[in-house]
């Protein structure tokens, strides 16, 4: 095998591996896997959740449920979706995407928006307060000086 044939049998072995196939197969107006309240006033809390194609493509769901589940926990405080695309992913792998919708307020392991916490700095410890949760991971909190800081759940500790 020459040279030019072997490049050009690399190369396309490489544009075949690299194909996901994404087909969209349904919108709805709202999906949900848990009971909601109906009392409850909810508010959106990320609009276009799992709609970016990498996400798209990444996502190994194998039924609607999970992908919506998955979907939902990605976002702190969530609860449900609304304006939902569904998607179907290389003929056996479900994705969703649209606004998820929750509670802002909702705790994360014991902590909540408004929380006293304290974090440990170059051996000096930090007293702040939760602002907000940017991920199930990572919480936005205040410092006692008004830095607005990123910090990891696990790096914090609620202060009684």
């Amino acid at each position: 095998m020459n040279k030019k044939n072997f490049s050009f049998l690399i190369i396309t072995v490489i544009i075949m591996s690299g194909c996901t196939s994404v087909r969209q197969i349904g919108k709805l107006n709202m999906i949900s896997t848990r009971n909601i309240d109906t009392d409850f006033k909810y508010e959106s809390l990320h609009t276009y959740a799992g709609g970016s194609n990498g996400e798209l493509r990444k996502t190994k769901a194998q039924t609607v449920e999970d992908a919506v589940n998955q979907t939902v926990k990605k976002v702190t405080g969530g609860e449900f979706m609304m304006n939902v695309k569904l998607y179907v992913i290389d003929d056996k792998y479900f994705a969703v995407e649209g606004d998820v919708w929750g509670k802002m307020d909702a705790a994360y392991r014991g902590m909540k928006i408004g929380d006293k916490v304290t974090y440990k700095s170059f051996g000096k410890y930090i007293n702040a307060t939760i602002k907000a949760f940017k991920d199930a991971n990572t919480a936005i909190i205040i410092t006692e000086d008004g830095k607005t800081i990123d910090k990891s759940i696990d790096d914090i500790i609620k202060a009684e």
